[in-house]
């Protein structure tokens, strides 16, 4: 009986200590997720915030450039920090949309048109510059996500569909902060002369070159398989804890 006890009793110091060396390496794992995540998070440069740009350079087609016509600019979100993590927060005129910034990708046009479809509904103001020689800048901004309008119709074309674009942009692996545009804009076909007016309904034809890739964080895998032996180890020491307890019962 003596020895059984005493077989329990370290059994029971065993599963202890086994229990306090799985916290140990759990809070271990934990604190290797939260050093990596701000590891491998990408080096923004913070003092850019306020100080970025975006230049847009009309071109029809044919590589012609367009001067005429006016681009309005539009702050749909924020870029901050958070736990490590860089995310999009909603402006304030862009709270409210109800859309998704999951998936930002400038070659998808579906974002671009909720929100100009949006802006329209809301009567959300935005900076506007006239387009005199081709080229259209829009400086000093924030950190963030935009979208890009295209207000006034430049004559001779058709009106270039709106385009998001994020500030910073990925730019082979390296964070560009003065960001580059160059939509394609289709030139107005004019219609033939009829005797009887007519209305009819064209099709915007515009392509964007740019593309978005939003800030992401490394995920560490090498904790998953060591947490699963240990969890497993629990389990077995548990498993003797419980017969060796009934063994001692049934000596009773």
């Amino acid at each position: 009986m003596k020895k059984m006890k005493q077989s329990s009793s370290r059994i029971r110091k065993l599963f202890q200590g086994s229990l306090t060396l799985v916290m140990a390496v759990a809070l271990l794992c934990c604190t290797s997720l939260t050093a990596l995540a701000a590891a491998d998070s990408p080096s923004l440069d913070w003092s850019m915030n306020g100080q970025s740009s975006i230049t847009v350079e009309l071109e029809d087609n044919d590589g012609n450039t367009i001067t005429d016509g006016t681009l309005t600019l539009y702050q749909v979100a924020l870029l901050e920090q958070d736990n490590g993590d860089m995310v999009y927060t909603f402006s304030e005129a862009f709270a409210n949309c109800g859309l998704s910034l999951d998936d930002v990708s400038t070659e998808s046009s579906s974002l671009a048109s909720a929100l100009s479809a949006y802006v329209t509904a809301n009567s959300i103001s935005g900076t506007s510059i006239k387009n005199t020689n081709g080229t259209v800048v829009f400086d000093g901004l924030e950190l963030g996500l935009y979208l890009v309008v295209q207000t006034t119709q430049s004559d001779g074309y058709y009106t270039m569909n709106p385009f998001v674009v994020s500030v910073p942009y990925d730019e082979n692996g390296a964070w560009a902060y003065a960001v580059n545009a160059s939509p394609k804009v289709g030139v107005l076909t004019p219609e033939p002369e009829e005797e009887t007016p007519t209305t009819t309904t064209t099709t915007k034809t515009t392509t964007i070159t740019t593309t978005t890739t939003l800030p992401q964080t490394g995920q560490l895998n090498w904790p998953i398989p060591v947490l699963a032996i240990c969890g497993l180890l629990l389990i077995g020491l548990g498993c003797l804890m419980v017969y060796s307890d009934r063994r001692k019962a049934a000596v009773r």
